[in-house]
């Protein structure tokens, strides 16, 4: 058996790894270097080569592989009143670097949960008590909605939506846990 000889690296190799490793600057939406933030009080997250987190890749898995209930229910969003919530809401948005809702209309802070049947388990309950507590303390309504209302009866759905929908406008806009009082820091 013969020897393994290693071919000698090309000029264009060398050039190439003898490069330093520079860092990009982080992409912002103002150009100033300044990152802006998905929403009040949530970490802003940068597109500069770094590792993305686990919970933002696992939120881009679920957005491209949903569930038949979340397909459904973004196709009811989307067509009811000739599509007047086409783009107004985000399916799989992270909330506090921790959760992921399923639908989320940042304009109004309103987080729609389609809950299967695994959400009737001691875990899942408890974890979605804690997930609520969380999008409280970020000033987020949640609407849960199970998947048999989804495939139910469409305007019983619709009639849930638009009664969270109301609930979220009608809620008193706080920031991060606190009035708006204790934000500004002075009487309204």
């Amino acid at each position: 058996m013969g020897e393994m000889v290693r071919a000698p690296r090309g000029e264009k190799e060398k050039k190439r790894r003898a490069k330093p490793l520079g860092k990009k600057p982080p992409s912002t939406a103002t150009g100033v270097g300044v990152p802006m933030a998905r929403a009040l009080g949530e970490p802003a997250f940068f597109n500069d080569g770094r590792k993305r987190s686990k919970i933002l890749e696992f939120a881009d898995y679920r957005r491209a592989n949903p569930t038949p209930a979340e397909a459904e229910l973004s196709r009811i969003l989307n067509a009811l009143n000739d599509g007047v919530l086409r783009q107004k809401f985000v399916r799989e948005h992270v909330i506090s670097g921790q959760w992921i809702v399923d639908f989320f209309f940042s304009e109004i802070r309103l987080a729609v949960e389609v809950d299967g049947s695994i959400h009737l388990t001691g875990h899942q309950l408890h974890r979605d008590k804690l997930k609520d507590a969380d999008c409280a303390k970020f000033d987020i309504t949640i609407l849960r909605i199970t998947n048999s209302e989804v495939f139910g009866c469409r305007e019983k759905l619709i009639s849930k939506l638009r009664s969270g929908w109301r609930e979220a406008l009608s809620r008193k806009n706080r920031v991060i846990g606190v009035s708006e009082e204790e934000y500004f820091g002075r009487q309204l």
